[in-house]
């Protein structure tokens, strides 16, 4: 359970920082 929630934020961090790097 730990590691799938660790997963599932560094998967969201990871589509944040694309779609920001995208944006700017």
């Amino acid at each position: 359970t730990n590691t799938g929630g660790a997963k599932m934020i560094f998967g969201t961090g990871t589509k944040l920082t694309v779609q920001s790097g995208m944006a700017q």
